[in-house]
């Protein structure tokens, strides 16, 4: 499975917990049928019915549905979607699907349910929170609900062409789901290394920074030598914020941000407990995710 399915089965999970969702026989459908999927309504009905009724002689009688089941109806709905590149869709049911959410009881009794969520949905580029018994759902910027369809296919390309950077970006999103945010972001740096390695050519000259300086389109206008003094000099004598506030020297700068990200990443990721003590946040792990998949998008809209 990729990680984004593997996100979308947690989240159905969690949404498959008891009392999460509103328990009606049409909530379901009016969620699907807001959103055009009415057909997977009727293909999956029987886990998304908790009842069914029943003549007697004077009275109509309830009985629960044993079949149903939110997680087995939603996880074969989200797998559907995935498989059928409708990934448009799957964020338009996310956000409708907040909608069926039991605030009350949620608020009351499953508040670290819903921070889990919550987490898991940040993944896929959607902010959700609760105010004043409603569920407010929004992009966390007005281009992701693009961003993140193309990330689907992004991470497609990854585990197809480059094991290796799939793996260590399997690791990021794991670690961040698990409130690990060092891991996070040392996985992060990882899979910026291993991608731009696949690049860097046959030459020995600044390892993967190659690589970067390579795809950037930098080596069209400076040389190596530039490169070099790019990276041992000129940002030395930068201090990271200047840097992205302006660039002095005007070069190669496509290469030197992207190294700047990557010191980012060793200083709050791999080498956090050396010397200068940095202690990163959730907060700083989901920065750095976001980061890494404007790389890891960059480059893969240069080799699809």
């Amino acid at each position: 499975m990729d990680n984004k399915e593997i996100i979308l089965s947690r989240i159905a999970e969690i949404m498959g917990r008891r009392y999460f969702i509103i328990r009606s026989n049409s909530e379901f459908k009016a969620r699907l049928r807001c959103v055009g999927l009415g057909e997977y309504f009727e293909k999956y009905s029987d886990y998304l019915i908790p009842y069914y009724y029943k003549n007697g002689y004077a009275h109509k009688f309830e009985n629960d549905n044993e079949e149903y089941n939110v997680f087995l109806g939603l996880d074969s709905i989200f797998t559907d979607l995935y498989n059928e590149g409708k990934h448009s869709e799957i964020i338009n049911l996310l956000k409708e699907l907040t909608k069926s959410f039991n605030i009350r009881y949620i608020t009351e009794e499953m508040e670290d349910d819903f921070n889990d969520l919550a987490n898991l949905y940040e993944l896929l580029g959607l902010n959700i929170e609760i105010e004043s018994e409603k569920v407010i759902v929004s992009a966390c910027m007005s281009s992701d609900t693009v961003r993140i369809t193309e990330m689907f296919s992004v991470e497609s390309w990854m585990k197809d062409n480059h094991q290796e950077v799939y793996d260590a970006y399997e690791s990021a999103i794991d670690s961040y789901t698990q409130g690990h945010a060092g891991a996070c972001i040392e996985s992060c740096r990882t899979c910026i290394v291993s991608i731009f390695s696949k690049y860097k050519g046959t030459e020995d000259f600044a390892k993967w920074m190659r690589g970067v300086y390579n795809i950037s389109g930098d080596n069209a206008n400076s040389t190596t030598q530039d490169l070099s003094q790019a990276l041992n000099s000129d940002l030395k004598q930068n201090d990271l914020a200047d840097f992205f506030n302006e660039n002095r020297s005007g070069k190669l700068t496509k290469t030197k941000a992207i190294y700047m990200i990557y010191s980012m990443m060793s200083d709050y990721g791999t080498h956090r407990n050396e010397q200068t003590n940095e202690t990163p946040t959730i907060e700083d792990a989901l920065f750095f995710l976001r980061l890494t998949d404007c790389i890891l998008f960059w480059v893969y809209s240069k080799h699809r």
